[in-house]
């Protein structure tokens, strides 16, 4: 395997990814769903606006289950917005903060509760899921988790982790319980915490893969990439439609210097759930391949879909470095 510093000295997109990180990390990702007072989702894709310091600077749509996602942002208080439909429910606006730093990319979770319009009504909550409702978890233990899942919505993980901790010390064998705590402490970074919920979650349920993706991703945070890679990489053989360990995979691969493993994965997860992010870690995977018009198109890629992006002209510059490449 190559060495990364050695591999990487005169990369053009290495110096933007350097940039990226000097600039705290804008490989983060801000996913969440948008849903109704009841839990289900609405019955067309709804808009969300993501805008930073009065400035819009990206919308999508949710696709089917209601998600969205917003790739390659830096640390900062965002504001989602939800359009209304006109017709059931208001525009609804939800701050979300952005603050986790590392080298690894980083996710964060902000759902969107939509505001229903004067008048109008919805059918009873949605049903919970079926461990909540197992007659061997107490009622205490429900009552914290059900807490905790609602703070970590409202973006608010350190009160989310007290709660979740109260959940798993009332039901020791409490599988959500545990892995959602294993993804509020991520979230603060309290990585060997993270670990440990997750590594319990797995002995509870040893077939599931959220467990094995979340220590995996955990792992990467750490810059432990290759036993990262080794876990994440036993989990896409094991089902290669799940999204979740892709990027992850992709960008500990890269940063070891297993370019065409890397080039595999990233293009997977842009397959899959469209990191924006992706493109810039392809850019720097094909620079390293000798492959700089490969690299240039992902930077363009990466632009266009996010024109507003604080790192444009970081990108912008990288481009002009790679097309120098190309006239030697």
């Amino acid at each position: 395997m190559l060495q990364p510093q050695r591999a990487l000295s005169a990369s053009a997109c290495l110096l933007l990814l350097l940039c990226i990180a000097a600039s705290a990390q804008g490989v983060n990702t801000l996913q969440g769903k948008v849903a109704l007072p009841n839990g289900t989702q609405p019955r067309n894709p709804v808009r969300v606006t993501l805008t930073f310091s009065g400035r819009r600077l990206f919308e999508t749509f949710t696709d089917l289950a209601g998600s969205f996602t917003f790739s390659g942002l830096t640390p900062g208080t965002y504001q989602l917005t939800a359009e209304g439909d006109g017709e059931l429910f208001e525009t609804t606006s939800v701050s979300a903060d952005v603050f986790a730093f590392s080298r690894a990319p980083q996710s964060f979770t902000q759902n969107i509760q939509l505001r229903l319009k004067p008048g109008k009504t919805l059918p009873p909550p949605a049903t919970i899921s079926a461990e909540e409702l197992d007659a061997s978890v107490p009622a205490r233990a429900r009552e914290a988790y059900q807490k905790g899942i609602k703070s970590a919505a409202a973006n608010k993980p350190e009160q989310s982790v007290k709660l979740l901790q109260a959940a798993v010390a009332a039901h020791p064998s409490f599988y959500v319980a545990h892995l959602a705590l294993g993804e509020q402490c991520a979230k603060l970074q309290r990585y060997d915490e993270a670990l440990a919920a997750y590594r319990k979650a797995n002995e509870l349920k040893p077939d599931r893969p959220e467990p094995y993706v979340g220590i995996g991703v955990t792992l990467v945070s750490q810059q432990r990439y290759a036993e990262g890679i080794a876990l994440l990489r036993s989990v896409v053989a094991v089902d290669e439609k799940l999204a979740a360990p892709y990027l992850s995979l992709g960008y500990a691969e890269m940063m070891t210097g297993d370019y065409r493993a890397a080039e595999k994965h990233l293009l997977r997860a842009l397959e899959l759930a469209k990191p924006a992010i992706a493109h810039v870690y392809l850019a720097n995977v094909y620079e390293q391949l000798g492959a700089p018009a490969e690299a240039i198109g992902h930077l363009q890629t990466y632009l266009k879909e996010n024109p507003q992006t604080p790192n444009a002209e970081a990108i912008r510059s990288a481009i002009e470095k790679l097309r120098k490449q190309q006239k030697h």
